[in-house]
């Protein structure tokens, strides 16, 4: 039986503060009329029945989870902590194990956005069949369409079947000249961070790859379903050292697979992103709202609440006023809101602020 595994713990942290720990990315309507976590959960469900997706993510957001997707409390797997996506995509393997032995999963991060419904689909399907037969651990490639350097790269090797590739090696985010490269050899294509295998293969890899994540999990496995199971997990999160799965497991097997698409692709990671979807004035702003007062200003971004924004004499920056925190930096410095909220963590005053 095919489920869809749908990650939703992460803090979007590159998109504060429109993104809060209260209020995350992925619950957030960022292009069109819903979040983008209820686009992820529409775009299966022509190859997922409803009842077959789960969702891992801490328990803080399971309300939010149940009123936005209207699913079952049970297929929400809840962490206790946010340990890389290698635990969480590990929990719901074990989880998924023990109700299906024959289980495969699709797992799919929350905040994508996807323009190619159909063409999804198919790709979709074809991973599910070489997963499920081939015994793979197959991932979607994007076809770059620009030199990105905050994208990770798949090099494809040798064909299996039309479409289907071995996976030579996994590159991280390149500078943007080896990403220009990149773009010029047409071997090279985006990592889309979603995944196709069998629950019993992934554990497997695991096991060989990342031992004691496998002790930790066989342990929660062991304890599915009795009293203890909650208390496991949480004395097994603690043990676990984090670490993702394109770290973990996939840069070191030698039984991945990537398929070469052909829809259009976005992980909406930052401000930036944001604004391939959205429209532009004649001086290239961007300002998806009525109170705005410009006077020499181009090419900026401008996200407001309710306030008047005004602005004068600005170039490449972006503005992003909220209810009670107004950021503004330039366009270039956009990767860096990350580092700026983790110093804000670390200072009390601001807490209440992330």
């Amino acid at each position: 039986m095919v489920y869809a595994v749908i990650m939703s713990g992460g803090l979007g942290s590159r998109f504060w503060p429109k993104s809060r720990k209260s209020l995350p990315k992925q619950f957030l309507k960022t292009v069109g009329d819903k979040t983008m976590i209820e686009c992820t959960a529409d775009r299966i469900l022509n190859v997922v029945s409803k009842d077959k997706i789960y969702v891992v993510t801490n328990k803080s957001y399971v309300p939010i989870i149940q009123n936005l997707l209207n699913i079952k409390s049970e297929n929400i797997f809840k962490e206790p902590a946010n340990k890389e996506t290698a635990s969480c995509i590990g929990l719901a393997a074990v989880k998924l194990l023990k109700k299906d032995f024959d289980a495969v999963m699709v797992v799919l991060p929350s905040d994508h956005v996807i323009i190619g419904q159909e063409e999804f689909e198919t790709t979709l399907k074809a991973a599910i069949n070489i997963a499920s037969e081939g015994d793979y651990l197959v991932t979607m490639g994007i076809n770059p369409n620009r030199p990105e350097s905050g994208y990770g790269y798949i090099e494809k090797g040798d064909e299996i079947e039309k479409g289907a590739y071995r996976v030579k090696r996994f590159v991280e985010k390149p500078n943007i000249d080896v990403a220009k490269s990149f773009l010029e050899k047409g071997n090279y294509l985006w990592n889309s961070g979603m995944f196709i295998w069998r629950a019993d293969r992934l554990l497997r890899e695991i096991k060989k790859y990342l031992p004691d994540l496998y002790k930790n999990l066989m342990r929660i496995y062991e304890n599915l379903g009795t009293a203890q199971e909650e208390e496991v997990i949480n004395e097994e999160y603690i043990k676990i050292d984090g670490i993702s799965i394109d770290f973990g497991v996939m840069q070191r097997t030698h039984r991945a697979v990537v398929l070469d698409t052909n829809f259009l692709w976005d992980d909406i990671g930052s401000f930036t992103s944001l604004e391939r979807f959205l429209s532009k004035d004649d001086d290239n702003n961007i300002v998806p709202m009525n109170e705005v007062s410009l006077l020499d200003v181009s090419n900026t971004t401008i996200l407001g609440d309710k306030r008047l924004v005004a602005g004068i004499g600005l170039k490449d920056m972006l503005i992003i006023d909220t209810e009670d925190v107004v950021l503004v930096c330039p366009k270039d410095r956009c990767q860096d809101i990350k580092e700026l909220v983790k110093k804000m963590s670390n200072q009390n005053e601001f807490e209440r602020f992330i």
